[in-house]
């Protein structure tokens, strides 16, 4: 009992430090002037931190990634999103604390049993987007609130962008698309991703 109290006594610190710590990077960058280049480094890993969690997430299977957020600040880890049990929400901390770099994780994931309006409509657009064959759905993101659905994340063309925005319009119980969608190349994409998604390479 007393060794469980003073875990998490451990735990707390260290994720106060943490936000601490994001608090005093916000402050001084705010200041003006350029970016250093430690502090374009820093973000530069955070995004990595951020892509490598929601790959893994969405490789491991066990957890519902597509409605689940991330958000990386100085190596300090944000869950944001839905689960259907506590057993998903505790596996979403297990799946993002083997990512290199994570320093701590706060876990704001709400289990929510029954699923929502809007859970089952993100659901149901994620069914959708899945069925287009020009969209590459892993750099996607979709949140819902009483039917108005907005699309971000990063796809490649003005085409694909276009074809997720109709995509979700066509879906029933939509009532309207924010499209937040940014075009250009793909984060950390390497060559051999790009020549199995333009079917030059066999799937490994």
């Amino acid at each position: 009992m007393w060794k469980g109290f003073c875990v998490l006594n451990v735990s707390l610190a260290v994720i106060s430090c943490m936000s601490e710590a994001v608090a005093l990077a916000d402050k001084s960058s705010s200041h003006g002037g350029p970016p250093s280049d430690q502090t374009i480094n820093r973000r530069q890993s955070d995004e990595r931190i951020k892509y490598t969690i929601e790959q893994t997430l969405r490789t491991d299977g066990r957890v519902d990634w597509e409605i689940l957020d991330v958000e990386v600040r100085q190596g300090l880890v944000r869950l944001y999103g839905e689960v259907t049990t506590a057993e998903q929400k505790g596996l979403a901390t297990d799946i993002a604390s083997t990512v290199p770099g994570v320093m701590a994780i706060i876990n704001n994931i709400i289990v929510d049993v029954p699923p929502s309006r809007d859970h089952i409509l993100q659901k149901a657009i994620w069914n959708t987007l899945r069925g287009v064959d020009v969209l590459q759905t892993d750099t996607l993101r979709i949140s819902t609130k009483d039917g108005v659905v907005t699309l971000s994340g990063m796809l490649e063309t003005a085409v694909q962008k276009a074809a997720a925005v109709d995509a979700a319009k066509s879906v029933s119980g939509v009532k309207h698309v924010i499209n937040q969608i940014h075009v250009g190349a793909l984060p950390f994409q390497t060559e051999q991703e790009k020549l199995i998604k333009e079917n030059r390479m066999p799937m490994p």
